[in-house]
């Protein structure tokens, strides 16, 4: 029944389910949404405080303080933002060389293809992975870890859902800030988004479409927008909401380029692209004008690319085989990772949850390179595999990280 005001039942509950995830509570957020039979939106997820707000506000008869909402608009860091931002790499700080980290195996499963991507959310508790036969999996951080993940009771098992609506390989996962909804793209040129709060369906509830097959993803930290590249020189943004495609300007991409990865500071003020001309090249993110243009590995391609998570470095990655940390605001090359045989497209290094390792995926060797972030020494060789790493994640809350194979399965690999 709706309230006197008009508004509907699910419309509330929407605005609960995103502000409870918001608060960190996704489990909960998913739990009311099977419950109550609400669909899931994408709406930004601080709505419901906002509404809240200016009700207390209205009813104090006092005028909003803008600084709130000039920040959201210029992109400023939310609250949530700063506590990410605590701690991570800062190569101006003194520090003690990592440990060489000890990882073993978890729990491992299979597609029926070569697997290709993998994500963690936000708050680490689920894993989504694709792979070459079109298909997703969402995993269960927490039934990983349980000493019952290779039960043969149904309930038990780590994979809780499969998602099927892709027509070609899955090239790129990303979750929602809200951690209720999953986003893919494909070589079937589509991006899906999946409502995985709910008990059943294995099916998209909205897509978008484009003439290039897509190979990277990411959100806007507010979920409203959604960044693409893939084997086109542009990178695209898209309203979650409406669905309506924003092309960033700058017009010096060669025509021949491809963009491998995108990738969107904590902040979303700056978005990041990694091209096959070599360059890394970084966005404003109101504005959609490129800011800086980084020749970043030798007239070599650019594979991949990341942001720290206080949004002073990018991490790049590329084919002359070495990683670079570049400072964001000066293009200043900070610091070089080498050692590792890097010959994939994709080829993508990652930061450890507390960004004192550097990890990729090693070609010649079948393992994973770990370096330690500030002095960059070459620490070990984790996680080896039997066939070639396709993809890695690290997770963003504890010592883990997920790889993906050609031997079609995905592993979990934990601390010791």
């Amino acid at each position: 029944m709706d309230d006197a005001a008009g508004v509907g039942r699910d419309e509330v509950i929407r605005l609960i389910l995103c502000q409870l995830s918001a608060y960190g509570f996704a489990n909960l957020s998913q739990a009311i949404a099977a419950h109550t039979k609400v669909p899931m939106t994408t709406d930004s997820n601080s709505r419901l405080a906002e509404l809240v707000q200016l009700g207390l506000q209205s009813e104090q008869q006092q005028p909003p303080p803008q600084s709130q909402v000039q920040n959201q608009q210029e992109g400023g860091a939310t609250e949530s933002d700063t506590e990410l931002d605590a701690g991570g790499i800062d190569l101006g700080r003194a520090s003690r060389v990592a440990e060489a980290p000890q990882y073993h195996m978890w729990y491992k499963t299979k597609h029926k293809g070569t697997a290709t991507t993998a994500a963690f959310s936000r708050d680490g508790e689920y894993i989504a992975t694709g792979s070459a036969d079109a298909s997703l999996k969402l995993i269960e951080v927490d039934r990983v870890r349980r000493p019952s993940a290779g039960s043969a009771r149904r309930e038990d098992k780590p994979v809780i859902r499969t998602l099927y609506h892709h027509e070609a390989e899955i090239t790129g996962v990303a979750f929602h800030p809200n951690g209720l909804v999953l986003a893919s793209c494909a070589a079937d040129r589509s991006i899906k988004l999946f409502d995985i709060s709910a008990a059943y369906g294995k099916h998209a509830f909205q897509s978008f479409s484009d003439n290039y097959a897509f190979r990277s993803i990411a959100f806007h930290p507010s979920g409203d927008y959604l960044a693409a590249s893939g084997d086109s020189p542009d990178v695209r943004l898209y309203s979650v909401r409406t669905g309506k495609a924003y092309l960033l300007g700058g017009g010096d991409l060669e025509m021949s380029a491809t963009v491998a990865q995108v990738a969107y500071a904590g902040s979303g003020a700056l978005i990041a692209s990694a091209s096959s001309d070599g360059a890394v090249r970084l966005w404003d993110g109101v504005a959609g004008t490129c800011v800086r243009t980084i020749q970043a590995h030798e007239g070599r391609a650019a594979t991949g690319v990341t942001f720290s998570r206080s949004g002073k470095y990018v991490l790049s990655t590329g084919l002359d085989s070495c990683v670079r940390l570049w400072d964001v605001g000066s293009g200043r090359l900070v610091q070089t990772y080498a050692g590792a045989h890097l010959d994939a497209p994709n080829a993508q290094a990652v930061f450890s949850h507390d960004e004192s390792l550097v990890m990729v995926p090693d070609a010649r060797a079948n393992a994973v390179a770990c370096w330690d972030a500030q002095s960059s020494a070459l620490l070990t060789r984790v996680a080896e595999h039997s066939q070639p790493i396709t993809w890695i994640a690290a997770s963003p809350a504890t010592p883990a990280f997920m790889t993906c194979s050609t031997d079609e399965c995905v592993r979990f690999w934990g601390a010791q």
